[in-house]
């Protein structure tokens, strides 16, 4: 099983990004051996919309992402494609991976980051 995070560098003790669309690499972690594909992030501006950090998510078929905030259009293309999205901000990679396991990060349900859900993304 394969997850995705956003981070701030290329290993399991870099920061969660608390941006999904400025983080400097989407780190792709296999959860069966914790190995690691960093993909570097090429959009960092501040018209940076994330949606080929969502394709790129999508390309290695993770089945959740951790991250900070998200903008709504990548928020979109991972939601309907079913990738759960989790809180991770203020965690190592590790960290946020072990937290997850444990289902102790909070669900990311809406692109403003809070508790409610919209629409028809869960």
């Amino acid at each position: 099983m394969n997850i995705a995070v956003a981070a701030d560098g290329k290993n399991l003790d870099s920061k969660v990004s608390e941006e999904f669309e400025q983080c400097l690499y989407l780190l792709i972690v296999n959860m069966d051996d914790l190995g690691i594909t960093a993909v570097k992030n090429n959009e960092l501006s501040e018209s940076s919309t994330g949606e080929n950090l969502a394709k790129e998510v999508l390309k290695y078929d993770c089945e959740a992402l951790i991250t900070g905030k998200i903008k709504p259009l990548a928020f979109d293309i991972l939601a309907d494609a079913c990738v759960t999205r989790f809180i991770g901000d203020h965690n190592l990679v590790q960290n946020a991976l072990e937290l997850m396991e444990k289902n102790s990060l909070k669900l990311l349900r809406n692109y403003e980051g809070t508790e409610e859900c919209s629409d028809h993304h869960h």
